[in-house]
């Protein structure tokens, strides 16, 4: 199960070898790691694949901790610089919340850290339930062609590239060095092994095994259909319970995170009236940074316990429509473009009462404009990360896309194949006539190849599959396809009845497969149709409309005690110690509200975006991603809108008041 290359491994060797001094008393460390890093620890490390040191890993998350702290210390020096470095005039409440941000998050994020091997390994276990369909039907669909059940775990191994599939290759080479006495002995120990995780999966290679001491060939294929059948009944039953679970946690994100932080803000600015003293740095902390960990810390124990399904198929990267891409080179267009669009609001955080530099457009962007001149950063953060995630992920999208519909055709493809030679058809012909039936398939195409490369070029039926040159599925990136084309080209030198039997079996039962998936695929989606929405349209509308009545209360406290100076500065010691003095809720400019809010939005949509996906496609990157870069511009969209015209709904009765 080796990752090399993976991050943590590359931080933990980072760490070790350039940030060694943390961990230099050798008595002291010698203790920590006998204390965090037991047995059981050492263990779980050798089953992850993680190739790192215990050393390593402990100086690993002192130096994440003291990274963060260093952050967290360095917007607490900013918030002093602005304060004029007075103490006295910083209230207490800030303070305390600078301290515990200071301390709590660099030691949650060591925590983290330290424990991530324990993490990954728990991930790796459940990630591989998700193999199992695969694997059974790599074995099952082997075995009703030939009852060879060593053969047919090898060939489960050799064609799936899935993490479970390196656990049977494991089992194979302990089985070649007399580790294990025979298949038998093996399989067993390893449905065992598994069992604790996967009842049914355990139940299934048992059938397989008892499926070749069958006496006749219906009783075989009687049972490699049950195995088959609890594989599948197993997925769709532990994903009905994983989704009966859910409906707790999401009404508790929806509620504590979206609706209950939301509605608070248009409270905020009186709070000053009843006695409670509250500055924008305490907002900032709250829905910046204590909220949006939480969240995340309570999504990510409920995607941890997720069981895995089906995995997306795999890209590799040296596919012709990736070869363009290059990453680091998006990241920084992606970047600088950002900054440019953010760059009036940054000029407003040093300069707020400057709107010179907007022009003929300065009175939009003033104290009575309709558009808070903070959404610059707002929409500069939101088209930076949605070009890096378009840009680079779309192609994966559609990649995969172009492979699933390629999958679901074959299974009909491959039943009119099985069909014609059932009717004692060459294979050439078969493959010419199913790609006449299929059409403008994508299918079609390749088979219509195979069919060529038979007729045309008289080669053998591997040469014509899997030929580097000209072999039709050179520029198939389906492991699918490619095994069961495999199992078909080796079953056909066997007995041509006997593989057309099996072909319409294994094209019935990828119907199946992907019959299965869909119905977990929608019961998931139904869970999170309301977040989705929730993140693009109501949890924007409702800050928007938010922000524009806290700007409405906070014109009218102005206008009864006549706090806020809105007079032209010339030097910046005035500017900071007019900005200073405005730190209290009740007298804070409108437009840092706008900022506060906007990026918890902004947060809010990569987190329930990341849950979301994360319940539907499992741990799957490019669907985050490219989601991510969807929702992003909707959800700004709609904020820039619900404040721009709520502001100009209220504006009327904000200048009737002042």
């Amino acid at each position: 199960m080796s990752v090399s290359g993976h991050w943590f491994e590359c931080g933990s060797r980072f760490a070790g070898k350039y940030f060694s001094w943390v961990i230099s008393n050798k008595k002291n460390t010698s203790h920590r790691l006998n204390r965090y890093f037991s047995k059981e620890y050492c263990e779980v490390l050798q089953f992850s694949g993680l190739d790192v040191k215990p050393r390593d890993i402990l100086c690993f998350a002192y130096v994440s901790a003291l990274i963060s702290f260093l952050v967290f210390l360095l917007f607490d020096i900013l918030v002093l610089f602005v304060y004029g470095f007075r103490l006295g005039d910083v209230d207490v409440g800030t303070i305390l919340l600078m301290g515990i941000a200071s301390v709590a998050v660099p030691l949650v994020v060591m925590n983290l850290v330290a424990n991530y091997p324990k993490t990954y390994a728990h991930y790796m276990k459940i990630h591989s339930l998700g193999d199992v369909p695969e694997i059974l039907s790599y074995l099952v669909m082997y075995l009703k062609l030939v009852p060879n059940l060593e053969n047919s775990v090898k060939f489960a191994a050799q064609q799936s590239s899935t993490s479970l599939s390196c656990d049977l290759r494991k089992m194979l080479w302990d089985m070649e060095i007399r580790v294990y006495h025979g298949i038998d002995d093996a399989l067993t120990d390893f449905a065992s092994r598994w069992g604790k995780w996967c009842d049914y999966f355990k139940r299934s290679l048992h059938l397989i095994r008892s499926s070749i001491q069958e006496r006749d060939e219906a009783s075989r294929t009687i049972t490699l259909n049950r195995a088959l059948d609890v594989s599948l009944e197993g997925t769709r039953d532990m994903m009905n319970q994983f989704a009966s679970k859910l409906q707790q946690p999401t009404m508790v994100i929806y509620s504590i995170g979206i609706m209950i932080p939301l509605a608070l803000v248009a409270m905020l600015p009186a709070t000053g009236l009843v006695g409670v003293k509250i500055t924008i740095f305490q907002v900032f902390f709250l829905y910046n940074v204590f909220l949006p960990l939480v969240i995340f810390l309570y999504m990510r124990k409920i995607l941890l316990s997720r069981p895995a399904t089906f995995s997306p198929p795999v890209i590799p990267f040296d596919h012709p429509k990736l070869l363009g891409i290059h990453k680091r080179r998006r990241l920084l267009f992606a970047v600088l473009v950002g900054f440019f669009v953010a760059l009036p609001g940054v000029v407003f955080l040093f300069l707020p009462t400057q709107y010179s530099f907007f022009g003929w457009f300065g009175f939009l962007f003033d104290e009575n404009g309709f558009v808070p001149v903070t959404l610059f950063i707002i929409w500069g953060i939101a088209v930076g990360l949605s070009l890096y995630c378009l840009s680079v992920y779309a192609p994966y999208i559609k990649i995969r896309g172009e492979i699933k519909q390629m999958e679901n055709e074959f299974s009909d493809a491959l039943y009119i194949l099985g069909k014609r030679i059932a009717e004692e058809k060459s294979p050439e012909e078969g493959f010419l006539y199913a790609a006449t039936t299929m059409g403008d398939a994508k299918i079609a195409g390749v088979f219509q190849q195979t069919g060529y490369n038979l007729t045309a070029m008289h080669t053998d039926l591997r040469d014509a599959l899997f030929s580097s040159e000209f072999g039709s599925l050179r520029y198939v990136y389906s492991d699918r396809i490619k095994a069961i084309m495999r199992l078909f080209v080796e079953g056909i030198s066997r007995s041509q009845r006997a593989v057309s039997i099996s072909l319409v079996k294994i094209a019935d039962h990828l119907k199946e497969l992907q019959e299965v998936e869909h119905k977990i695929k929608d019961n998931l989606y139904e869970l999170t149709s309301t977040l989705r929405s929730t993140v693009a349209l109501f949890a924007p509308l409702i800050a928007g409309v938010t922000l524009a009545i806290t700007k409405l209360i906070s014109t009218i406290l102005s206008s009864m005690s006549g706090a806020i100076p809105t007079d032209a500065v010339a030097d910046m010691p005035s500017v900071l110690s007019q900005v200073a003095d405005s730190f209290a809720i009740e007298n804070v400019r409108p437009e840092y509200f706008v900022l506060v809010v906007g990026i918890y939005i902004l947060e809010l949509v990569v987190l329930l975006t990341r849950f979301t996906n994360g319940i539907d496609e499992g741990d799957d990157t490019a669907a985050f991603m490219y989601s991510l870069g969807k929702v992003m511009p909707v959800t700004v969209v709609v904020l820039t809108s619900t404040v721009i015209v709520a502001n100009y709904m209220f504006s009327s009765i904000a200048h009737s008041i002042g």
